[in-house]
C-alpha cells in the first residue's frame, strides 16, 4: 500500500463514495470467479443507490465501478483489491492482506484495510550520517531509494563544528519526518549518530554502527531490515502500552461514542482499533448510535473507518491490531493528545 495514494484517498470526500472489499485469489490476473463476485459487488451498490442519488450521479459511479473492475481484470492480483468510485475519483488498490468482502457507501471511501495494510508494507527511511557526509534513503519490504535533490546528500560545510553539524542534519531530518512520519534507521558511527537517535519527535527504531558513506542499497536494506522487522512485531505491544501509560496520566478514552467526540475534537494522538471491529450507526445530537438498517441513506456504513480518518486528518496515528487485544476496552481505544 502506497502512503501517498492512502493520503489521496482519504482526502476526497463526495455522495456517493462506493467502496468495494474482496478477497482475491494472488495471480498473474483476476480469476473469473472474482471477477464475478467484484460485479456483483458492483451490482448491490447500483441497487442500493436507487433512490438514493440522481439516477445520473448512480450510473456515473456504477459505470466506473464496472469499467474499473473490467480495466483492472488482466493486472496481477493479490491477496485483496478495493475498488473506488465517487462523482469526482476513481481508483483500484491491491492489498495484501485479507478483507472482509463488501459494499460500503458513504461521503468518504472506506481505508481501513488501507490502513493496515499500509502498517504492513512498513515504509522507513534510513539517515546515514558522518562526520562529512549525511545520506537520505527512503525504504520499504525489498529495497531502499536514495533522495537526491536540492537538501540530500548532505555535505558538511568546511567551517562548521561538529556541534553544528549535527544540528544540521537533525533539522533536516526532523522536517522530513514533519511532512512523511516514517520510522527511521540511523546508520553511522555511535559518536556522530547518538544526537539523532536521542532527538525527541523522531520516531527512530534502531542504529547500524559503523561508517556508511559508501555502503550500497542493498547492503543498507539487509541490515537495516531486521530491525524494522522487529519493530513491526512489537507494534501491537508498543500501543497497548501507550495505552496503559496513558491511563495512569488520564489522557486514555475508550469506547467508540467517547473517542468519536474527542477525535472530533482533534484530541486523539494515537487511535488503537482492532481489525475487524465495524460499527454502522447514526449521528445524533453528535452522538453515534448504533443502527441494525445498515443500508439506509443516512446510516453510517462503519464509524470506526470513518474515526480512522479523522484522527489522521487531525495529525493523529491509527494503530490496527489484532481481534481481542482490545477485548477489555470495547474494541476501541486512544491516547490523547490533553
Amino acid at each position: 500500500m502506497n502512503h501517498a495514494l492512502l493520503t489521496e484517498l482519504q482526502r476526497q470526500a463526495a455522495y456517493p463514495s462506493v467502496s468495494l472489499l474482496l478477497n482475491t485469489k494472488p495471480g498473474s490476473s483476476t480469476a473469473s470467479a472474482d471477477r464475478v463476485a467484484l460485479t456483483q459487488l458492483a451490482d448491490d451498490a447500483a441497487r442500493r443507490l436507487v433512490g438514493d442519488v440522481s439516477e445520473d450521479t448512480r450510473r456515473a459511479v456504477v459505470d466506473s465501478l464496472r469499467e474499473l473492475i473490467e480495466a483492472s481484470a488482466h493486472e496481477p492480483t493479490t491477496r485483496s483489491v478495493a475498488v473506488f468510485a465517487s462523482p469526482s475519483y476513481s481508483a483500484v488498490v491491491r492489498l495484501g492482506e485479507p478483507v472482509r468482502d463488501r459494499v460500503v457507501i458513504d461521503h468518504t471511501f472506506a481505508t481501513r484495510n488501507l490502513v493496515a495494510d499500509a502498517q504492513r508494507t512498513a515504509m522507513f527511511r534510513v539517515l546515514t550520517v558522518s562526520d562529512r557526509v549525511s545520506r537520505l534513503y527512503l525504504g520499504d519490504r525489498t529495497r531502499l531509494a536514495e533522495e537526491r535533490n536540492d537538501r540530500w546528500p548532505m555535505q558538511r560545510g568546511g567551517n562548521q563544528t561538529q556541534q553544528g553539524w549535527s544540528r544540521t542534519v537533525l533539522a533536516a531530518m526532523t522536517d522530513e519526518a514533519s511532512s512523511h512520519p516514517v520510522p527511521i534507521v540511523v546508520a553511522g558511527t555511535q559518536r556522530v549518530a547518538q544526537d539523532i537517535v536521542n532527538a525527541p519527535g523522531l520516531d527512530t527504531v534502531g542504529v547500524v554502527k559503523g561508517n556508511h558513506d559508501r555502503t550500497g542499497w542493498v547492503e543498507l536494506h539487509t541490515k537495516a531490515w531486521p530491525l524494522i522487522s522487529d519493530w513491526l512485531r512489537s507494534g501491537d505491544n508498543q500501543a497497548v502500552n501507550r495505552l496503559e501509560a496513558a491511563r495512569s496520566s488520564r489522557l486514555y478514552a475508550d469506547g467508540i461514542d467517547e473517542v468519536w467526540g474527542l477525535a472530533n475534537d482533534g484530541r486523539v494522538e494515537l487511535l488503537v482499533v482492532e481489525r475487524s471491529y465495524e460499527y454502522p450507526a447514526r449521528l445524533n445530537d453528535g452522538h453515534l448510535v448504533a443502527a441494525a438498517d445498515i443500508e439506509t441513506p443516512d446510516v453510517i456504513d462503519d464509524a470506526v473507518d470513518e474515526l480512522i480518518e479523522l484522527v489522521l486528518q487531525r495529525g493523529g496515528r491509527a494503530v490496527i491490531v489484532d481481534d481481542d487485544v482490545l477485548a477489555e476496552t470495547d474494541r476501541v481505544a486512544a491516547v490523547l493528545r490533553y
